[in-house]
Parts: C-alpha cells; sequence; structure tokens
C-alpha cells in the first residue's frame, strides 16, 4: 500500500497532517486559527475568539457565548470514506479535547456538544438549537434518512428527549434520544476494584475524548478524561450497534453545539482522526 502523506502549515502556527490511501485516512490538528480553509462553518460555529475579543483563542467555537439559542456546526470539508463496500465498514478511531464554559453572567448551563458523522457539509435547514444539539430538529429526529452519528456530552436536562441527567454523555443513531447514555466521568482501578469519578462537563476544565469502532465486534467505546492525564484504561461506554446500516460509503466528520437560554461557550482544542 502507498500512502501519500500532506504537511500543512497554516497561519497561528496550526500544525495540520493529513495522510491519504485507498483504505485510510488520518489527520491530526494541534489546533486551530485563521487562515485555515480545513473546515465549514454553519451557524454560529467559528474559529474561537480570545478573551480580548480580538484575536484568535486556537479553538474551534460552536457557539457564541453571548447569544442564546446559538447552534453551530464545524466539519472537516474533506469527505472520509467509511464502507469500501455495501456490507462492510471500515474501523475507526478519533480523539480530541474540549471545554464547556458557562457565561459569567449566566453561569447555568446548556445545552452541549457533540462529535458529529454526517452525510454530507452542506447547510442544513432540518437541525436546530436548544436539545437538538445542532444535529436535527423536532421533525427529523429519529428518521433513518439522517445517517447520523454522533456521542453528545449533554449539560441539560431534557427529559422530553430521554436525558437522564444534566450531565451525560450518550450515543446517538439518526436522533437526539440516545441509545445508550451514562453519567459523565472515569473508571480508575484501586485496590479495592473499579472506582467511578464523576466529571462534571460545563466546569469549564478541558477535557479528552476518545471515540473508537470495532468493525469486527461492532462495538463502539467511548472513553473520557481530564486532558493532562492519559487515557483511562476502562471506558466510560462500551455499546453493541452495526454501524454499517447507519453510514454511507463517504461521510463527513466534525462537531456541533448548541445553547438555549443558558448560554455557555462549546470549544474544541485539539483532533485527531484514523481509520
Amino acid at each position: 500500500m502507498q500512502m501519500q502523506i500532506l504537511c500543512l502549515s497554516i497561519t497561528l502556527f496550526i500544525a495540520i497532517f493529513v495522510s491519504q490511501a485507498t483504505d485510510a485516512y488520518r489527520f491530526k490538528f494541534n489546533h486551530f486559527g485563521n487562515g485555515s480553509d480545513l473546515f465549514t462553518f454553519h451557524g454560529d460555529a467559528e474559529y474561537g475568539p480570545d478573551t480580548d475579543g480580538m484575536s484568535r483563542s486556537g479553538s474551534l467555537a460552536l457557539t457564541r457565548d453571548k447569544t442564546p439559542f446559538s447552534h453551530g456546526r464545524a466539519i472537516f470539508v474533506n469527505p472520509i470514506t467509511f464502507k469500501p463496500n455495501s456490507s462492510s465498514l471500515y474501523p475507526f478511531k478519533t480523539s480530541f479535547t474540549f471545554s464547556i464554559t458557562p457565561h459569567q453572567t449566566n453561569p447555568n448551563p446548556g445545552h452541549g456538544l457533540a462529535f458529529v458523522v454526517v452525510p454530507n457539509n452542506q447547510k442544513n435547514d432540518a437541525v436546530s438549537g436548544s436539545g437538538y444539539l445542532s444535529l436535527v430538529n423536532r421533525t427529523s429526529n429519529g428518521n433513518p434518512s439522517n445517517h447520523l452519528f454522533a456521542v453528545e456530552f449533554d449539560v441539560f436536562q431534557d427529559k422530553s428527549l430521554g436525558d437522564i441527567n444534566d450531565n451525560h454523555v450518550g450515543i446517538d443513531i439518526n436522533s437526539v434520544d440516545s441509545v445508550v447514555s451514562v453519567k459523565s466521568g472515569y473508571w480508575v482501578m484501586t485496590r479495592n476494584g473499579w472506582l467511578f469519578k464523576e466529571l462534571k462537563l460545563s466546569s469549564g476544565d478541558k477535557y479528552k475524548a476518545w471515540i473508537e469502532y470495532n468493525n469486527n465486534y461492532r462495538v463502539i467505546s467511548v472513553t473520557i478524561g481530564f486532558a493532562h492525564l492519559k487515557k483511562p484504561n476502562r471506558p466510560l461506554i462500551e455499546a453493541k450497534f452495526d454501524l454499517s446500516k447507519v453510514l454511507l460509503e463517504k461521510m463527513y466528520t466534525g462537531f456541533a453545539g448548541s445553547m438555549g437560554r443558558g448560554v455557555e461557550r462549546h470549544e474544541i482544542w485539539d483532533w485527531t482522526f484514523q481509520n
């Protein structure tokens, strides 16, 4: 297999490494900034503004923290091959650092962000903010033609959408009514066995998420932890689901986020993807 490697140097010292081959796609963003044409922004998403309001923070900002009901998407511009044929699916894994920070004058959080895999990179009118996380809207929620896979990091309990609490991680298939949802946190091994430690997603701290799909066992695993620490040994979620029935041959990937009346910053600080 011959693999081509492309190294790009972008304004604000963004380091990006993209490698492509017939059966592999891999990239790494150490941070983000103006001058890159590798993302399409929808809604209120943008390169994150710094606290001075003039420069850039190095993040992808998915919402505007002074705008209630703000929502947006940041999608990598190139399509990625997820299926070599109609019945099989490539394995893939991704990791990213994120933070959710409530506004000082309105500390009530809402609603959250998500890693997304979607069928196109066009403006989508069938999405809305609040609990729909800029993934779907009331009408499109649950439609199999969405071909949507997402992992949500949700900080507001919307009981009408099946949210288990106001601090959870969930796997979404064509709908924000998660097929699996658990309290946010991570596992550590102690001399007495596994101990669960909760992570408050809307604390403003930087967390790292790892998402993997094993195509042989058809298992989705999700792990989160503090960004400055190593990956926990035990996943937060391990769910058996056949994504070959959801994903198309070529898909787009990126991030989405939304707010309700509670305003907050939803930011992505780095990102790697490989299949």
